[in-house]
């Protein structure tokens, strides 16, 4: 099957084919099923809801998608009843859809499936719930600063700096001890955003660090905050470092700092 093929299908008002080609072997058929799909708005939604039903999980997935895509709140209640009915890798598509829905009444919902045994499960709605920035979904979300899956707590640390409580600086703070380098970045970079300056000893810790990542966003966020504190750990880093890329992101943050001090 080709992609002409498909646009031919949805030519004609052959929407059921549509569906069917959502299980194509070939994943960007089965994408661009979904996606005209999505396209054609609220005349697909009943079959689209019926499709949640479908024996192959690859339709079931393309329809939750593209159900949250066209956003449609009569599609809620029949995506909330499927989700803890089918698989968790179907689940993962109806957490998202959920999202792109926006309701407000899918919040604690969403909540819930942090806590989900499936991994994507749980990653698909700590990602959602930072989208939707729903302040109900903080305790939950500080809960998945310790999930056992790097990549979940990378998420829950961005998901919290996107909800913007000034208070989260500590919680956050904590993972730049994280064993994952990409956790230590992502709670680095949230810090230098939050704008918080009692965060700041906290990323003066992270410029004793020998990994790359770690200094170069400790420094990035540390030229944000513009704390004349660090003023002196910044050139005492400069002074022992020899990776290019980082002293660049070192000299930056000491000059953003020393201008503001200037002014």
């Amino acid at each position: 099957m080709e992609r002409e093929d498909l646009e031919a299908m949805a030519e004609r008002g052959d929407y059921s084919a549509l569906v069917e080609a959502m299980a194509d072997p070939q994943p960007f058929i089965r994408l661009h099923a979904s996606e005209i799909l999505a396209s054609l708005g609220e005349r697909v939604v009943p079959l689209l809801i019926d499709a949640l039903d479908h024996h192959h999980p690859e339709v079931r997935k393309g329809a939750a998608r593209a159900l949250g895509e066209i956003g449609s709140r009569e599609a809620l209640m029949p995506l909330i009843i499927k989700l803890d009915k089918d698989i968790p890798s179907v689940g993962q598509f109806i957490v998202e859809a959920l999202a792109k829905i926006g309701d407000s009444s899918v919040v604690p919902i969403l909540c819930r499936c942090t806590r989900h045994h499936s991994l994507p499960i749980r990653y698909s709605a700590v990602r959602s719930l930072g989208n939707l920035g729903d302040r109900r979904a903080v305790p939950f979300l500080i809960d998945n600063l310790s999930d056992t899956a790097n990549i979940v707590r990378l998420r829950a640390v961005e998901s919290l700096a996107r909800i913007g409580e000034p208070s989260l600086w500590s919680p956050i703070s904590e993972l730049l001890s994280d064993e994952s380098a990409g956790v230590r970045a992502a709670a680095a970079r949230a810090l230098g955003n939050m704008g918080n300056p009692r965060a700041v000893d906290a990323l003066i810790g992270l410029l004793g660090s020998d990994v790359e990542t770690d200094l170069l966003e400790a420094a990035r966020a540390l030229g944000k905050l513009k704390s004349r504190r660090a003023l002196a750990h910044l050139k005492a880093a400069r002074e022992r470092e020899g990776r290019e890329k980082v002293i660049q992101a070192l000299d930056e943050a000491i000059r953003r700092i020393e201008s503001d001090v200037q002014a």
